[in-house]
């Protein structure tokens, strides 16, 4: 599957939107690996979006979550993310 980037429509006049207000702050992407969240990261930073956050572990999520951070130019969070299942024993 090839990535696509999408921009949320909004009425003239209404954004930019500011994170910790009413609407749309934040969508997560569950991807397959953490060198799709890389790659992900990367798409979306050549496009012109800002960066949150770069690619890390976030071990107060799981011991296994990796993700990412952008926001676009209407301030929509987007986070790319990888936390696989817990192996078993």
């Amino acid at each position: 599957m090839r990535p696509q980037v999408v921009m949320p429509a909004r009425d003239p006049g209404t954004g930019p939107h500011r994170h910790g207000r009413v609407g749309w702050q934040h969508l997560a992407f569950a991807v397959d690996s953490r060198g799709d969240v890389d790659r992900m990261h990367r798409i979306a930073t050549d496009a012109g979006w800002t960066v949150v956050r770069e690619p890390k572990e976030y071990p107060r999520f799981t011991d296994r979550y990796y993700a990412s951070f952008v926001e676009d130019d209407n301030g929509i969070r987007i986070e790319f993310m990888h936390n696989p299942p817990r192996e078993s024993d």
